[in-house]
Formats: structure tokens, C-alpha cells, sequence
């Protein structure tokens, strides 16, 4: 008698690389399928639950597919399974996996007639705690309607654009992505918007046009958000002095109503569907189903997600008929914002343009669309850096060849110009780096290179080991923006470092200009460094930058291996240096038009023509 013993390293790093992919595979088409699942009456939830024409599904398949533990239950039932494949066991036991883990394990082993030995509890009480809080959350977020439209009344109206001819260009844009800096040493500081930067000013200097921005979201990024700071936003009123003016400005006593009646509609429509006896197959994965589990799941989706989908959709309905654009500019397009923005735009025949703000990858869920999802909420144009994003987006995207519209990206415009004008010793001075030595520039979210392995235990752990162990070499972290840096601080404290820092506040562009090399999980960062002849390593393999390494841009470490070979090679060796600057100049002709520095002009010209577009053929004939 065959005997296995399932640890939970064996569902984290037991999988290799093919059977993760199939798994995140598993997981995409699991969401896809499941929003076409009949449910009531016959009735699939994209065929059902619809506000003013448009399927709700679009909003709720992000949340179930980011923001549940479905998605996690279909890749441990898929793990499961290939592990019992390759082991054909006749007794399985669980040691040290999770509860819903064990449950999902020993129903793994009652489809496949494998004894189990021992007990699988359904975590009952957790699950109705997690429903529960769904359900006040969800209360919560109805009353914090009220509220803003409480404020917005005793802000007064918003400010409009001027009635001067010219055309409006509105930017929707997020509070917490406007900073400050200084265009040269002792120059004013000016306000910019993370993503936009320079296609906002770029847009007022085109005759006949006017830029707008409009701001969703908090003014301090998420992860960074304490009790005090909730407070203060949630007392504090506008003063004028954004650059921009916050949606919650629009949030009106119609905007409230229109709220409360659609989710009045979406409750309705989650008591006739909880208790659907067709909810045990639709949660379900390769004959094993986790409904049970699942419950808080459905939940979040329906009482928290979807109102806030129908109520973003009535701010953006009525900035429209405030501001009256021409055009709308949006970066995050395929977000839950982003198409509600776009979905209310259609339907006031607004022409939208997005902007690709980060890399394209094929497990990118919210950018994977089936061909029978012409449906969905998305941009009429879109901005893309080059053609690698545009052959990703035509195959697993069905995007039409002509709402794809290469431009580049201005950030690389920046770090084109920057390379001009910055001094990368007195950069490398500020940083401490003396003469002579290697500077690594790590820019990760640490969630993703915190990894634990069990050969080295946690990666960045391991990455400050091996740069301790090198000779000449230094290393400066840049958090990222949503993150505080105490968790990264506790790994060098813990590891004694003396070789690697933490720098919050240092400039990426800055920081990237005076490092030797970029070190990064899955960051944009590793093509900005790759536009400033910088070489990457890229830990935790695989990871969404796997196409760098895969075209030889880029050096990867794989998920459980010594970083030190690679940092070793990327920084002294000669022959391995002249390899990734030759695969560097193929990669970005394709993935960024050459980082020529023209993205921001081409930008604001496609906005100047499709407003000029629309304007000539009339609303609604250029929408999609």
C-alpha cells in the first residue's frame, strides 16, 4: 500500500513551472465559465444581473477572480490533482495545510477513490463570519454614499471648464498617484500625476484643447492608510487646491438615489440566488465542488462589489453631464473604475482612450477575453508602448487591430530625457556609493519577494545574503508607493546587513540613473531599466516578467535558488553584459517603438484627433 503525505510546500513549490501555468490557466477559465453558468431559472449571472444595459458580470468577474478565495480553491484542487496523478497513492494524509486546504484535499481523494485518513471539518463558523462581514461592510458602503454626498452639498459645485470654445479632454486619474517635484535644482515644485505626468500638460499646450482631471480613490495610496488618515479625509472638505477635482464632488442627491435603487436590485438578486441548488456545481473544479467554502465569496461579490460598480457608474454619468468632454483619458481601463467609466461613456456616446500603464502579460486576467465578450466595457482606443503589447492584447484579448494604436510610453520619454540631464555621480555620492563599487537598485512590492522557500528560506532574505557576500557591491530599496518600508527594515535588522538600504523617499527615475543593475520580481521597473541600458535580474522565477528572460534581456533566478550567481554575472561578467545590451535593442524596437522619446506627443496627438473625431461625426458614432 502506497502511502502520501500532502505538505503544504507541495501546493506552494512543489508545482514546476508547466503545472503552475496550467493551474493560473485552470483559474482564468474557472471565472470565465463560471459567469456563463446557468443559475436561476435557466438564467447565467451575465444574462441576469444588469444595470442600465450593462452586464454586471464585467465588474463582479474582477472581484471574484482577484478578491475571493475561488480562484485559490480551483489552483489547490488543480495541484492536488496532478500530485495524485504523478504519485497514485492508496492512502493520502494531510500535515500542516490550512483548513479549507484539508477540506479541498480529502474531497480530491473521495472523487479519485483514494482513502483519506483523516478529518476534514468544513470551517462553518469562519465562513458566516466572512458573510456576515460582507453583509455590514456592504451597509456600510451605502451609508458612506449618503455621506459624500453630505460633503460634496457643503463643498458647493464643483468647478466646470470654461465656456471658451475649447474642446474638453478629461483625465480620470487617482488621488493617491499626484506628487510633487522640481524641474531642476531650486525650481518651483510642481504637482504631477504618476501616470499621465507630462501628457496632461502636453494636451494644454495643443490649440483648441483643454485638459480636466477628475480623481477617484483616497488621497493616500491604500496600503498606507491608517485609522487617522481615514479620519482626516473623511472630515476634510475640498479647498480648491488639488489639481483635480475628486469624483465624490459629483456625488449627488440623484447619484444617492440611483445607488440605493440598484443595490436594492442586487439584493434581491442575491437571496433568490444563495440558496440556488445550482451554486454546488458552479463552485466547483474537476468533480470536486467548495460551494460551502464559497459562500463568503458570492457574498463580497454581490453585497459589496456590485453596488459600488453601480454607484461609480452614477459619478461617471454625472461628470459627464458636468463636464461634457470630448474625450475621456484613462489609465486603468480594464479596472472595475475603468469600465464603469467606459460603460457610462458609451452610453453617452463619449469616445474613451486608454493608456497602457504597465506590462501586458498573458496571465493578465482583467486584459483575457473570450469571443463571445465583445460586450464588455472596453476603451474605443488604446494606447499601447509598442506591438508585443498589441499581438498580446489581438490573441488572448480579441482586441480589433484598430483600437490598438502604438505610441510608446512617456515614462520612457522621461528617462530618455533624464539621461541627459541627471549627474549619475552626484547621484551614486547622495546614495553613499563609494568610487569603484556596483550599486543594485531593488524595486519589488515586498509581498511578492518575501516568497519562503525551503531551500533558502525567504527570498529577499536570501538576496540581502548574497549581496553581503559580495565584494564591491551595495544595494538601495525602493518600497513600493502603497507599502510602508518597516517590513523590509525588520529583514536587514534581523540579517545584521551593513550592504543594502532602504530608501522610501529616493526618486525611481534617480535611483534607476545611478544603479548598476535593477533587481525586481514583476515590476515595470525592469523595463525602465532596460530603456536606460541598465541590466535585470528578475528573482522568483517564474513571474509575469518571464518574456524578459525568455528573449535574454533579462537574467531570472528561479523561486528557491541563490541570487548570488546571477548578481555575480550581471555585474563583472564582460561576455554576459554584451549578451543582455544586444537582446535589449531587439526587445524595445518591439516593446516600446525604441523608447525614442516621442510617446508624449504621439499621445496628446491621438487625444487631439479623436476628440476632433467625435467632434466632426457626432456623439456616439465613435464609441465602440
Amino acid at each position: 500500500m502506497t502511502r502520501l503525505v500532502v505538505r503544504r510546500e507541495d501546493l506552494e513549490d512543489g508545482l514546476d513551472e508547466a503545472a503552475r501555468d496550467a493551474a493560473d490557466e485552470a483559474a482564468i477559465a474557472w471565472t470565465k465559465e463560471w459567469g456563463r453558468r446557468p443559475l436561476v431559472d435557466g438564467g447565467s449571472f451575465r444574462e441576469r444581473l444588469r444595470w442600465r444595459g450593462v452586464s454586471l458580470w464585467w465588474f463582479a468577474e474582477l472581484f471574484l477572480h482577484h478578491s475571493t478565495e475561488s480562484p485559490r480553491y480551483v489552483r489547490v484542487i488543480e495541484a492536488l490533482h496532478r500530485r495524485l496523478d504523478a504519485e497514485r497513492p492508496d492512502e493520502v494524509t494531510a500535515e500542516g495545510l490550512a483548513a479549507d486546504e484539508t477540506v479541498l484535499l480529502a474531497r480530491v481523494c473521495r472523487a479519485r477513490g483514494v482513502f483519506f485518513d483523516g478529518r476534514a471539518p468544513v470551517p462553518t463558523a469562519r465562513v458566516r463570519l466572512r458573510v456576515g462581514r460582507a453583509a455590514l461592510l456592504g451597509r456600510l458602503e451605502e451609508q458612506k454614499v449618503r455621506a459624500t454626498a453630505l460633503k460634496a452639498a457643503l463643498a458647493g459645485p464643483p468647478r466646470e471648464p470654461p465656456s471658451d470654445g475649447r474642446a474638453t479632454v478629461l483625465f480620470l486619474s487617482h488621488a493617491a498617484f499626484w506628487r510633487e517635484r522640481r524641474d531642476g535644482p531650486g525650481g518651483e515644485p510642481e504637482a504631477y500625476e504618476h501616470y499621465f505626468d507630462r501628457v496632461i500638460p502636453a494636451v494644454a499646450a495643443l490649440p483648441g484643447l483643454r485638459p480636466f482631471v477628475v480623481a477617484v480613490g483616497p488621497r493616500a495610496a491604500f496600503r498606507r492608510r491608517g485609522a487617522r488618515e481615514r479620519v482626516r479625509e473623511w472630515l476634510r472638505l475640498a479647498d480648491g487646491r488639488e489639481p483635480y477635482t475628486h469624483v465624490n464632488r459629483y456625488t449627488t442627491p440623484a447619484v444617492v438615489r440611483e445607488a440605493a435603487r440598484g443595490t436594492r436590485e442586487v439584493r434581491r438578486a442575491w437571496r433568490a440566488l444563495r440558496d440556488s441548488p445550482a451554486l454546488t456545481e458552479a463552485f466547483a473544479h474537476r468533480g470536486v465542488s467548495f460551494a460551502d467554502l464559497a459562500r463568503a465569496d458570492l457574498a463580497g461579490t454581490m453585497l459589496r462589489q456590485l453596488p459600488w460598480a453601480i454607484r461609480c457608474y452614477e459619478e461617471m454619468r454625472a461628470v459627464l453631464a458636468a463636464v461634457r468632454p470630448a474625450v475621456v483619458c484613462l489609465y486603468a481601463e480594464s479596472s472595475g473604475w475603468g469600465r464603469a467609466a467606459i460603460a457610462a461613456c458609451r452610453a453617452q456616446g463619449v469616445p474613451t482612450v486608454a493608456l497602457q500603464h504597465g506590462i501586458v502579460y498573458p496571465k493578465y486576467y482583467s486584459y483575457r477575453h473570450d469571443p463571445d465578450e465583445s460586450d464588455c466595457p472596453r476603451p474605443f482606443r488604446t494606447a499601447i508602448f509598442g506591438e508585443a503589447a498589441g499581438r498580446l492584447l489581438r490573441r488572448l484579448g480579441q482586441y480589433p487591430p484598430e483600437a490598438l494604436v502604438p505610441t510608446g510610453s512617456p515614462k520612457f520619454d522621461d528617462l530618455v530625457r533624464g539621461a541627459r540631464e541627471r549627474d549619475r555621480e552626484a547621484l551614486r555620492r547622495a546614495l553613499g556609493v563609494p568610487a569603484g563599487e556596483r550599486l543594485l537598485a531593488v524595486v519589488s512590492r515586498f509581498q511578492a519577494i518575501r516568497r519562503t522557500h525551503q531551500a533558502i528560506g525567504p527570498a529577499f532574505a536570501a538576496f540581502v545574503r548574497a549581496v553581503e557576500s559580495l565584494p564591491g557591491v551595495r544595494a538601495v530599496v525602493k518600497p513600493h508607493p502603497a507599502e510602508p518600508s518597516g517590513a523590509y527594515d525588520a529583514v536587514l535588522a534581523q540579517g545584521r546587513a551593513t550592504r543594502v538600504q532602504v530608501r522610501p523617499s529616493v526618486d525611481l527615475v534617480d535611483l534607476l540613473h545611478a544603479a548598476d543593475a535593477l533587481v525586481t520580481v514583476e515590476s515595470l521597473s525592469a523595463v525602465e531599466a532596460l530603456v536606460l541600458g541598465r541590466p535585470v535580474v528578475v528573482l522568483n522565477m517564474p513571474t509575469h516578467l518571464r518574456e524578459l528572460v525568455d528573449q535574454g534581456v533579462a537574467v531570472g533566478v528561479a523561486a528557491g535558488e541563490d541570487p548570488a550567481p546571477a548578481l555575480q554575472a550581471v555585474l563583472f561578467d564582460p561576455a554576459v553584459a554584451a549578451g543582455l545590451a544586444a537582446a535589449r535593442r531587439r526587445y524595445l524596437s518591439d516593446f516600446a517603438m525604441g523608447a525614442d522619446g516621442g510617446a508624449t506627443a504621439r499621445i496628446a496627438a491621438l487625444l487631439r484627433d479623436t476628440a476632433a473625431r467625435a467632434e466632426t461625426a457626432g456623439r456616439g458614432s465613435m464609441v465602440g
